[in-house]
């Protein structure tokens, strides 16, 4: 088939997918049920991402952007099924958001550092918000379904903000070495899984601190360090 779809024609042959006479897979999802394909989704771009880093062939990113999409306009079939809101607003809003969260370009703002562009950019994130939120509120407004790393570095990216935690080399670098040697207490004493487990997360928790302080993204950092290996051995 020579033809090449419209972003129209796509959002009607999802449309068509959901009615009455389409497929029953389809007709059967809600918002709920297509969460892991999302997030399975999401993971697949990231990997199309590495392997076209690695070779370079960018047919499979292409494909995967494609089912990631999928994902985006399924949500918003049932979302306007459900008169919760349409295709149309989820465009409408996130170019609003893009334009005030870029005064600098859609403006008269300048900035005179990435620093400086950031610190507005959470104060413009922040004003969106109907009332100011507590500390507490936002660190428990990071997404329980991320990964545990990603989740990790971003509390304690806003928990520094708020001076809940230090930023200083020298106490994070001590509050990795004291998880460090409480881990390696409890590897001397294997059976407490929950006390050996406990020191586990405090040594992760130190790390991503560091990995929020310098803008170094924890998750990928591993990912890479993985491959690494797999491909060495």
């Amino acid at each position: 088939m020579n033809k090449r779809f419209t972003f129209e024609e796509f959002h009607a042959i999802v449309s068509a997918l959901r009615s009455e006479n389409g497929c029953p897979w389809d007709r059967a999802q809600t918002h709920e049920s297509i969460k892991s394909c999302t997030i399975e989704e999401a993971y697949e771009v990231n990997q199309a991402v590495s392997d076209l880093t690695r070779t370079n062939n960018s047919a499979n990113l292409c494909e995967e952007l494609g089912d990631l999409l999928l994902q985006v306009m399924l949500h918003c079939q049932i979302a306007e099924e459900n008169g919760e809101f349409t295709l149309e607003d989820v465009v409408d809003g996130i170019a609003r958001k893009m334009i005030r969260r870029h005064p600098h370009v859609f403006g008269q703002e300048t900035y005179h550092s990435l620093e400086e562009q950031q610190a507005d950019w959470d104060k413009i994130k922040a004003a969106e918000k109907e009332q100011a939120l507590s500390p507490h509120e936002e660190l428990a407004g990071v997404p329980a379904a991320f990964p545990a790393l990603i989740r990790s570095q971003k509390v304690a990216k806003k928990a520094a903000r708020h001076d809940m935690l230090s930023t200083d080399d020298e106490d994070i670098f001590r509050d990795m070495l004291q998880a460090v040697v409480s881990l390696q207490m409890c590897a001397a004493h294997p059976d407490d899984k929950e006390a050996f487990s406990r020191s586990l997360g405090e040594t992760l928790f130190a790390i991503t601190r560091l990995a929020a302080k310098y803008g170094i993204h924890s998750e990928m950092a591993l990912t890479g360090e993985v491959e690494d290996f797999i491909e060495k051995h």
